[in-house]
């Protein structure tokens, strides 16, 4: 038994290339399976697949699994080949043999499937069929119109969970004004968790997040907002007005404070 465990163990180290390991996926819908299914999958392997629920309904349903047996002193902690399934970094549970770990919903945080395989025994692997139901709209884009609104998504309900958001504000030749009117994100010490990067220009971004209500912009560079949240707690988010005024001959922007262009929660709402 020991001399066939070791020629496996030979035999499974010549394999150089046994497709998909991993990754990020995207989509409503999809299959996600073992390196090499139906047959049998590599040795050696640490295989992390996140789904990111984009503050919607996931859910995950094993249709096949088959994983090495455990065996001995451990056995009950999967002590060779295992799958594992996380609720954002919490881990949900372990599974191996022939243990098929079922179905899962994940209400608007971020799944992940992890394969570890050991360099000896492999079986046929695993199948896993997942839909993303209710998905926040998509955020972020250039905003290419002489003034506009930008929020989080949602907006004014709470930003969805796991979220990733970039908008350009092009300069256009003239002069950007943005005011927030509205700004709570999750609170961090370094706003490590929900945040909101400011960039202008070629200068460094600065982030803020809680309710540390950013100052107003006014730039004659690109303007850029990048917004992240993380898989768990959710708040109102922010609004935005911006506008851009055109420059005169002299270098100065032109209009005055009434014009229909200037950021105004009741003149751009109507014009959004």
């Amino acid at each position: 038994m020991m001399w066939m465990k070791v020629c496996i163990v030979l035999l499974s180290c010549a394999v150089l290339s046994h497709g998909d390991c991993g990754g990020t996926v995207t989509g409503t819908e999809g299959t996600i399976s073992s390196p090499g299914y139906p047959a049998s999958y590599p040795g050696n392997l640490h295989c992390t697949w996140t789904l990111p629920s984009r503050g919607g309904s996931l859910t995950l349903t094993f249709s096949d699994f088959q994983l090495e047996r455990p065996f001995g002193l451990f056995a009950s902690q999967c002590n060779y080949d295992y799958v594992e399934v996380l609720d954002g970094d919490s881990l949900v549970g372990r599974w191996c043999g022939e243990d098929n770990p079922g179905t899962f919903t994940f209400e608007r945080r971020t799944a992940r499937v992890r394969l570890v395989s050991d360099p000896s025994i492999s079986r046929r692997g695993f199948s896993l069929q997942w839909t993303l139901d209710g998905v926040a709209p998509p955020c972020g884009g250039v905003m290419d119109g002489t003034f506009g609104e930008i929020t989080t998504p949602r907006y004014p309900l709470n930003y969805p969970s796991s979220q990733t958001c970039t908008w350009t504000i092009p300069a256009q030749g003239g002069q950007i004004i943005a005011r927030f009117l509205d700004f709570v994100l999750e609170k961090g010490n370094s706003c490590q968790y929900d945040y909101l990067e400011i960039a202008i220009g070629d200068e460094a971004p600065r982030r803020h997040c809680g309710d540390d209500f950013p100052p107003e912009i006014t730039s004659y560079s690109d303007v850029t907002l990048h917004f992240v949240s993380d898989a768990n707690k959710e708040e109102k988010g922010f609004q935005l007005f911006y506008s851009i005024q055109p420059v005169s001959n002299g270098g100065a922007a032109g209009g005055d404070s009434d014009s229909p262009h200037t950021p105004s929660p009741t003149a751009d709402a109507d014009q959004s």
